[in-house]
């Protein structure tokens, strides 16, 4: 990675920051009104979504040379990374249900007109972004972590000059 990718990297991390919180909210507020409990399941896991930049920025900034991810923080690491690697399904689930609905929506809408609106796919593109960004940001923490690792097994200590 350049520093053109991990500029690249913090604008993803803040989109996909606030479109996981704005989701979570939304299914918190779907909660509140009474929709299921499923809801709930939906605002941990954007939440869970939501930490995974947080981290991102939080190892770029701390640790990003050489500085080894150590104790509590490569713990939480391994543990936030694993979650979210298994919330792709999750990710999987909401673009193939938008997709599904989208198509039924415009089927439905406009089974007297040709062709389908646009307006009816904006979920399905969103799922699509979200889907996208997280696969861009468990990527980038696998090379960060590696790079950092790298780096720091390489450094020199003065006394060994």
């Amino acid at each position: 990675m350049t520093k053109f990718w991990l500029i690249i990297l913090r604008i993803i991390c803040i989109i996909q920051t606030l479109i996981a919180i704005f989701l979570c909210f939304a299914s918190l507020f779907n909660l509140l009104m009474g929709v299921g409990i499923i809801s709930l399941l939906e605002a941990i896991a954007y939440g869970l979504i939501a930490a995974l930049p947080i981290l991102t920025f939080t190892i770029y900034n701390k640790n990003y040379p050489d500085r080894l991810i150590e104790g509590r923080q490569k713990k939480y690491f391994n543990r936030l990374f694993l979650i979210n690697f298994l919330l792709i399904a999750f990710l999987f689930g909401y673009v193939f249900r938008d997709y599904r609905d989208a198509i039924n929506i415009s089927n439905l809408l406009a089974s007297g007109q040709s062709g389908t609106s646009l307006v009816f796919f904006i979920p399905f593109i969103l799922s699509c972004i979200i889907l996208l960004f997280h696969f861009s940001i468990l990527y980038s923490l696998f090379w960060l972590r590696s790079h950092i690792n790298y780096n720091a097994s390489r450094k020199q200590f003065d006394f060994e000059m």
